[in-house]
């Protein structure tokens, strides 16, 4: 494709439709003999979400390949009626509705990179993060795998450099000063190696934590 941008400064591919043959990946990723997982979080009234989500990754994620389904909520006994696919396995993870989950942020990364290290290098390949809010309307398939996967912000394909969104403060450790950073990059959907996740998760939490002792 012409009309869209598909290499980053650093030459790590932007993947787009039209961009790739989903049937040649396909034939890789099945001789591999590899499981992805998926981690999602509905605490408080993000329940609501649970039923379109699910039914939509289940349909939509990978379809035909095997998935993990990580669910942690504070909200177990609404899950029993969710039916999944042959391949694919759901697992409810309990987990206590209080103060720290006001910052979400902080909270999954701490929580990934334990489960990771406990539980989930065990059982899978790969591993995604999503936002229990978003709804699949179409497939995603093994495009997405690879070392680390970032997701760009729906309304900027562009590289960024006047984008106010972005963490200014110097003391910051997520600051992108004026003349730096590449793309705004959205949290709703990254993932990659459990091995590369695990560093990554590693890295924000450290961050975040020494944002905290800086105020």
């Amino acid at each position: 494709r012409r009309d869209v941008l598909v290499l980053t400064p650093w030459l790590a591919p932007i993947v787009w439709e039209g961009t790739f043959s989903r049937d040649i990946l396909d034939a890789q990723y099945l001789q591999k003999n590899l499981v992805t997982g998926v981690v999602t979080f509905a605490v408080e009234k993000y329940w609501f979400f649970i039923e379109g989500f699910m039914s939509s990754a289940n349909k939509y994620f990978l379809a035909g390949h095997p998935v993990n389904f990580y669910l942690f909520t504070d909200c177990p006994e609404k899950i029993s009626h969710l039916q999944m696919a042959p391949e694919n396995q759901l697992f409810v993870i309990p987990v206590q509705d209080d103060p720290t989950w006001q910052d979400i942020s902080r909270s999954r990364m701490d929580i990934l990179s334990s489960y990771i290290q406990s539980q989930f290098q065990h059982e899978v390949d790969y591993l995604y993060s999503m936002d229990i809010n978003v709804q699949l309307l179409a497939h995603i398939g093994v495009e997405i795998i690879d070392a680390l996967v970032a997701t760009i912000s729906s309304w900027q394909v562009t590289p960024q450099q006047e984008d106010n969104a972005s963490e200014t403060h110097p003391e910051s450790q997520s600051a992108i000063l004026e003349g730096q950073g590449d793309f705004h990059y959205t949290a709703s959907f990254y993932g990659g190696s459990v091995a590369e996740v695990y560093k990554l998760t590693r890295a924000c939490s450290a961050g975040l934590v020494q944002d905290r002792e800086h105020g």
